[in-house]
This record gives C-alpha cells, structure tokens and sequence, in this order.
C-alpha cells in the first residue's frame, strides 16, 4: 500500500519521493543505474518507486505501459526529482522538524485521523514513521524549491490583471454580495384610484415611520406585504449578479442602512435597505497615524540612564517641543528617526501587544507615557485615524494570485526542461 497516494499530502507530488542523496551515503551501495551531475540514481531508488507505481496503477485500474517504457519514465522521474534535491541543498533550502510536524498533523487531519491512528496506518503499510517523516521531508523540499524557482519566472502586468478583472473568472472573483431587507406594497396588475391610494397612504406610514428610526424590519413585519414579511423582509445573502434587475442597479449604490426610494413594477411597490455588502472587492481596515520615539539601553547608556532619558523627552514634549526635532536628535529606531519619528500609517495589530495596546487607548493627537518592552522605552503619539478601503487592492491580490496560478504548471515544466537540459546526466 503506497501510503502518501492512500492519504494525499496535498504537497504538489503524485508520488512519495525515494532518491538517492548525499545523505544517505553511509547506506551499502548497490547498483548504479543514472549519474546525475555528482549524484547517482541507484536500482534499489527504481525499483522500489517501480513497485509503487505498479501498485497505484493496478489500485485505480490503470493499464500498465510495457516494462520498457515504464521503467524509462520512472527513471526520469527520479533523476528530475535528484536534480531539485540537488538545487535545494545548494540553495539552502531545508524543512525544519516543526514544519514537518505541523504538515504531517495536516495530513492526519485531512484524512481525519488521531496521530496514532496516522502511525499505525504508516506501519500497517510496510513502513516506519521515520521513513515516512522523510519522505514528507522531501516533498515539502521539492516543493518549496520548485515554488521559489517558478514564481520568479511569472511576471503579470498590471494590464494582464485588469484583462482577468474584465473576463468572466474574474466577475465572479468580484461579485459583491449584499444582505437585503425588502418591503412589499402589493397593487393588482391594474389598479384604480382607490387602490392607489391607499398604497401611497402606507408608503406615507412606512416613511413616517422610518423617520422616527423604527427598525426597518419591525416596518416589515407590519406593514410589508412579502412572505418574508414576519423575517424582518430579510432576503439574506444575494450575490450582485443574483439580484432580481429591479434591485441590482439601486443597491449599488446605496450606502448600509439606507433605504431606497419606492421602487414599481406590476407586483406593487417595493422599498429595499442594504443591511451589509462584503466580498472581495469589499474590504476596509482600521489605520492610525503615529509618531514614534525608542530608547534603548547600551554600552555608554545604563537601563537606568534609558529610563531617565525617556522621561524627559516626555516632558519636553508636553511642555510644547517639537516631536520630529526630538526624534530625529535621540531616537534608537533606526527606521523611523530619520523620519522624525513618523511609522506613517499603521493596521490594526501591527505594533507589539504592549505597544498596540497603548496605541489604541491614545485620543488623535495625544502623547502615551512612558512604554518599556524588550527591545526599550517608547513614547507614542496618535497623529490621525482612518478607515481605508483596501478592496480594490485586494481584489487586484487576488486576481494576480488566480493568474500566477493559471501559469504556474506550464513554467514548472519549462523550469524542469531547463534543469534537466543544464546537467550532467548518464544513463547506466
């Protein structure tokens, strides 16, 4: 039983990985059947990874190429998957255990199953965990070399992303779901007078009421005419391009809580209010303006003499000197001193905890005491708050991630030409 086919590492290889490296020299050598550049591929690497794709293949029913040309693909297989290992190495490239750990509990999880659990299986299947650790180890290494090598391939133009933004895909990628209420005043198809009227009488009461800041779904449930009129008129969660087109056009560009004018057709009269919008076009966060000063201890300054320092530039300040001259004079922080203190704009969390903590009680414009940490004594101040809408930028992200993805397997292959054409490769 091949074990990473029956749970599925979801690491980018059809097949666990058994090569022959440089790390595994003290094993007894046997036969020799590819040098490749100062690595060799040995029989034992072909025909245990011939085994297992004999085994995968009569697994899902697959016919079998005859043993020439499978032996022959599988060796080019190995040889490719040598190379990788090789450009890892050199490049440095090396899965820490904690990584490991945390992939093998993803792939325990992914096929619901206890750690133990996971081990026996492994076992039960011929092997023993360490193996398998290993060669988990080598996936995540050919993996993590083959995305550093690639991705610096991909180059996507600004035009490319708002081609992606135009198609289909990328409609979808940026339609915008809206949380709608709904209130129904029903008229036959031909209305008289009589019935007009006392229409336009409850869309009076309605507007009346939702002047006093009656909650819209309390107006609901009194006076709309919808079956979902006792839910508030609630519609739920409706993509952009779901909408009925009586509402699609009003809705965008009505802000949260507003309430649209009466709107007709032969159904009767409807009024809608955007309770909330989200999606990936739709996004803002939190951003604070601040000002920075750090003091830090060191070979001509005690901790002591850190502490008094920063107490009396929070003095000068308070007593009216100016933030950027006392930044730029005595400020540690090499990176915002020459600015004079300014960190420019900050999302929420960015800071340590202590220091975000601080900065989030401080008003716009004021001054924090004295903050110590690790790393010395901070005064912050606040210079401005805003909220930023980021979604456009995101969904721009987005795209470009969708498109890097789109031409990833074709430069993979490129890049695997490439390697192999580069080396030195004999076969025995």
């Amino acid at each position: 039983m091949n074990t990473l086919s029956k749970w599925g590492t979801n690491l980018g290889l059809a097949l666990s990985l058994t090569v022959s490296c440089s790390a595994f020299a003290a094993q007894k050598l046997d036969s020799i059947v590819a040098i490749v550049n100062d690595d060799v591929v040995l029989q034992s690497d072909l025909s245990a990874r011939l085994t297992q794709v004999k085994q995968k293949m009569a697994n899902s029913n697959t016919n079998t190429p005859d043993i020439e040309r499978l032996t022959s693909q599988v060796l080019d297989q190995l040889i490719i998957e040598n190379l990788q290992l090789q450009l890892a190495k050199k490049q440095g490239v090396h899965i820490a255990d904690p990584s490991l750990d945390i992939s093998i509990e993803r792939i325990a999880k992914n096929n619901q199953l206890s750690m133990a659990q996971l081990e026996q299986a492994v076992t039960n299947g011929g092997e023993s965990m360490a193996e398998f650790r290993e060669k988990i180890r080598l996936e995540l290494t050919v993996n993590e070399i083959q995305a550093t090598s690639v991705n610096r391939r991909i180059r996507i133009s600004e035009h490319e992303i708002d081609r992606y933004l135009a198609s289909n895909q990328g409609q979808k990628l940026a339609d915008t779901e809206y949380e709608i209420g709904h209130i129904l005043v029903s008229i036959s198809a031909q209305p008289d007078a009589e019935e007009l009227a006392l229409a336009e009488q409850k869309l009076a009461e309605i507007d009346a009421a939702l002047t006093q800041g009656t909650a819209f779904s309390s107006i609901a449930a009194t006076y709309s005419d919808a079956l979902n009129a006792l839910k508030g008129g609630s519609l739920g969660w409706r993509k952009g391009s779901e909408l009925p087109e009586l509402f699609a056009e009003p809705i965008k560009g009505m802000a949260i809580n507003e309430v649209s004018l009466p709107i007709r057709n032969s159904s009767g009269f409807h009024l809608i209010t955007l309770i909330n919008k989200r999606g990936a076009s739709i996004q803002t966060v939190a951003q604070t303006k601040a000002n920075h000063i750090l003091i830090v201890p060191n070979q001509i300054r005690t901790s002591a003499q850190a502490k008094e320092l920063i107490e009396e530039l929070h003095q000068r300040l308070v007593n009216g000197a100016d933030f950027y001259d006392l930044a730029r004079t005595f400020s540690d922080d090499a990176n915002s001193a020459h600015s004079g203190g300014d960190l420019g704009w900050l999302n929420a969390n960015q800071l340590p905890p202590v220091l975000q903590t601080a900065l989030d009680q401080l008003a716009t414009e004021e001054l924090s005491q004295p903050i110590q940490n690790e790393s010395g004594w901070h005064l912050l101040q606040v210079v401005e708050r805003r909220t930023k809408d980021v979604g456009q930028a995101n969904l721009r992200f987005q795209a470009k991630h969708a498109i890097k993805l789109s031409k990833f397997a074709n430069e993979l292959e490129n890049w695997l030409r490439e390697i192999r054409n580069q080396a030195y490769i004999e076969i025995r």
